[in-house]
């Protein structure tokens, strides 16, 4: 699972870079809006297949813990927008736009998601973590309390669809549901899943067709997620993570919330201090590609050097980030 997490980070620095430096319009940008659901996506399957085998449905500690976690994420989300509005009053493509502005904005953002902000994927990630709590315990009532609500998430998401009503957070909270129905599986069913490796690799290509043929859809979409996790944890269970790279791509998936976070930040440096050089689009678009990548990795290995010789490093991050 570090592995899968371990690509999706890559491949979330190139959706971001693309974000950056090249543009949405282009004909790539819609084959990696499957990216950001992917992280809620694992973040529900980990929720349903951990969590209740470490601490049991029925002990205080599970909700204690979940109920933390998901407070921590949602202060971690506003107080990252509110440092990003306060220090960058301008930012690519309006997602900064002044603290008055966010705080003005605060009901458009918290609830329905569609107001401008950053690192927007930790808002329906706390939610799925808080609202979990919820769930498990509806689960000790009856065990189709998750597939109920599920189905429920994606009605209530169609139905708004239907009338042009944009949800973002509700979105991503359904996708995050769907994660946690397929983390009540044991993951010795999931890996033999993911060893269907051709099977699931023309079912992706049969999505890509779909997706190139009817455009951006919401339920192609989520198709994408599930095809793609499964397909990358499909290479992750054929011992590919023993291998060097393979290794570093586990690393980043232990720090995935660090690196998603930290690659923002390292893209603002790249876009700022390459604005000040007077070179061709090309050379810069080179640069800050292999740079971003470069720099997130060498960023979290240095993160994961600090921690393990300095304990109170170690503390600050686990209290952030754990």
């Amino acid at each position: 699972m570090d592995f899968t997490k371990g690509v999706l980070v890559l491949f979330m620095v190139l959706y971001h870079w693309m974000n950056y430096f090249v543009g949405i319009e282009g004909p790539v940008y819609p084959y990696l809006r499957f990216i950001p659901p992917s992280f809620i996506f694992i973040s529900g399957f980990l929720l349903s297949n951990v969590y209740p085998k470490k601490y049991g449905v029925s002990s205080p500690k599970l909700y204690v813990r979940l109920l933390v976690r998901g407070l921590k994420v949602l202060m971690l989300f506003t107080l990252l927008n509110v440092a990003a509005n306060t220090l960058f009053v301008e930012s690519y493509r309006g997602s900064i736009q002044g603290v008055e502005y966010f705080v003005s904005n605060a009901a458009a953002i918290y609830i329905a998601g569609n107001g401008a902000m950053i690192f927007s994927v930790l808002l329906p990630i706390s939610y799925l973590l808080i609202l979990s709590t919820l769930i498990f315990l509806g689960m000790q009532a009856t065990q189709y309390t998750l597939s109920m609500l599920c189905v429920a998430l994606f009605i209530c998401v169609t139905f708004l669809d239907y009338y042009a009503i944009s949800s973002p957070n509700l979105s991503l909270i359904a996708v995050g549901i769907l994660g946690m129905v397929f983390g009540q599986y044991p993951l010795k069913q999931i890996a033999d899943w993911s060893g269907h490796s051709w099977a699931i690799a023309s079912l992706y290509a049969g999505y890509l067709i779909a997706l190139n043929a009817w455009g951006e859809r919401y339920f192609l979409e989520v198709i994408g997620v599930c095809l793609s996790v499964m397909l990358l944890y499909g290479v992750g269970v054929k011992n590919f993570w023993s291998r060097p790279i393979g290794s570093t791509l586990v690393m980043l998936g232990k720090y995935s919330l660090f690196s998603y976070i930290a690659q923002i930040g390292l893209l603002q440096l790249l876009q700022r201090s390459l604005a000040t050089v007077n070179i061709h689009t090309w050379m810069v678009w080179a640069l800050s590609f292999f740079g971003a990548f470069a720099l997130t990795i060498l960023i979290v290995r240095v993160a994961h050097q600090i921690r393990s010789k300095f304990q109170v490093i170690d503390k600050m991050y686990r209290l952030v980030f754990a």
